[in-house]
């Protein structure tokens, strides 16, 4: 079931994905380097106080949704009027901040700002909402218009001569549009108002994952931020831009197989044995495997060219940092998607809490002594770092709390299918381009797999 679900996210969010993917392309040859950093670091700013705020609520509702079927409503009139109240609060500092900044495009730059965090923070939580319904052809209508919508609308609002305001006008308008169609949709019957039996659960459970979210969130973003500072906008730009072409193929492949697999754990986790659980904890950990190795292997391998064709000139160096943050991403894929299950099944976020707090301090810190020696790569170099501590702190702590499967001899078929890969890559990529290179590649991935898996009547 995981595998079926998985494939119809994999269309739910491939095809949002490709035109992320395409947006990229499309943004470092319309923007300058120094416009690109002002709209990473909004969309990074945006994306903390949105992790900070809203996200809690978010994946509380994900986790108890199916524990509270029989009263949903209720449980979503308290979601909803919560979302009110975090929504005004945030209105109003934006509003302090804007006013702190001084007239400029910064202003301006903050009072956009909150239009999107509004627009984003409703968009996802009704997002969230059909993810727990299991509504896949929904979600993936949901972020298909977004998307589409906001890289047109951009595009068109940069030609205008709007610049770095461009992409993120569209972005608050596309998911303005989606978000008027959920509230006629799924909220017009729900009466908001809190209800105590139904909030504290919600705080007690997702209270602890905000500090856990802006830790990891912060550990994420904050090398753009220091590069900034410690370099220049510039720098920071051409960073990000290659932490997110490595990034984003990396957590899609990852993040799809958990929007099937988290809602189906829970369930079997309300409603059925021990043994169900361990079975699907089993497939999860499988299926992250399967699918991560060999995007990691084949940003890693292929990215001086990748980086060539989808970036602009001005941000072909970020090739270099692909394969480092491709690699980082799969450690804290394994780590978010897999092995921090035992915390949110069991209800102790605290114990995630303070694994990211010493994650946070020692990414920090490495930040601080390698950018300026090592420039952009220091930083990709701390986050593979910060990201395997996390992992393995993550495995160490999980067991006092439950027992999440981390087979070894998974890493093993798979490690050794993904060398097969990256051996295939690096031999033919002289000889036949890296195109057929990487298709090849694939191939023989997928055989390797095969006999490692199949063969074995293993079921991926």
């Amino acid at each position: 079931m995981i595998l079926r679900y998985s494939l119809h996210y994999l269309i739910a969010r491939g095809i949002p994905a490709l035109i992320n993917f395409l947006a990229i392309a499309v943004y470092t040859r319309l923007l300058s380097p120094d416009e690109y950093g002002r709209y990473i670091l909004v969309l990074a700013g945006v994306n903390i106080v949105n992790l900070t705020v809203f996200q809690w609520l978010r994946l509380s509702l994900v986790r108890y949704l199916p524990a509270y079927q029989d009263q949903e409503g209720v449980l979503l009139g308290t979601v909803g009027r919560i979302y009110l109240m975090l929504m005004a609060g945030v209105g109003v500092l934006g509003g302090v901040a804007a006013g702190l900044v001084g007239a400029g495009d910064w202003q301006r730059l903050v009072l956009v700002a909150v239009l999107l965090l509004w627009m984003q923070a409703w968009f996802e939580l009704n997002a969230e909402l059909l993810r727990a319904r299991l509504r896949t052809r929904a979600y993936g209508w949901a972020m298909g218009v977004r998307s589409v919508g906001a890289l047109g609308l951009g595009t068109l609002f940069i030609l205008g001569g709007l610049g770095v305001f461009g992409p993120l006008l569209g972005l608050v308008l596309s998911m303005a549009v989606v978000g008027l169609v959920f509230a006629r949709r799924y909220w017009r019957t729900v009466k908001l108002q809190l209800d105590n039996e139904r909030l504290f659960p919600l705080l007690r459970y997702g209270l602890p994952l905000t500090g856990t979210l802006i830790l990891s969130y912060i550990v994420s973003v904050s090398d753009r931020f220091l590069i900034a500072w410690l370099l220049d906008e510039a720098q920071a730009g051409i960073y990000a831009a290659g932490y997110d072409l490595a990034n984003q193929p990396v957590i899609l492949l990852m993040s799809i197989v958990n929007l099937a697999a988290y809602p189906l754990i829970v369930q079997v986790w309300e409603h059925e044995g021990e043994e169900s659980v361990q079975a699907y904890l089993a497939r999860n950990l499988r299926l992250l495997l399967v699918v991560g190795v060999p995007a990691t292997v084949g940003l890693a391998m292929l990215a001086r060219p990748v980086g060539e064709l989808v970036l602009g000139a001005s941000f072909h160096s970020a090739s270099a940092v692909i394969p480092l943050i491709a690699l980082g991403t799969l450690l804290d894929g394994l780590r978010v998607y897999h092995t921090d299950l035992a915390f949110h099944l069991e209800q102790r976020t605290t114990r995630q809490l303070q694994i990211v707090t010493w994650v946070f301090l020692i990414n920090l810190w490495l930040n601080l002594l390698w950018i300026p020696h090592m420039g952009i790569m220091g930083a990709a170099w701390a986050t593979v770092v910060a990201y395997g501590i996390a992992l393995a702190l993550s495995i160490w702590q999980g067991k006092t709390v439950r027992q999440v499967p981390f087979g070894f001899q998974e890493l093993l078929r798979t490690g050794g299918a993904g060398m097969g890969m990256g051996l295939g890559l690096w031999i033919l990529m002289p000889r036949i381009g890296w195109v057929g290179a990487g298709i090849v590649g694939l191939v023989v991935y997928g055989l390797l797999l095969w006999i490692l898996y199949a063969r074995h009547k293993i079921a991926v």
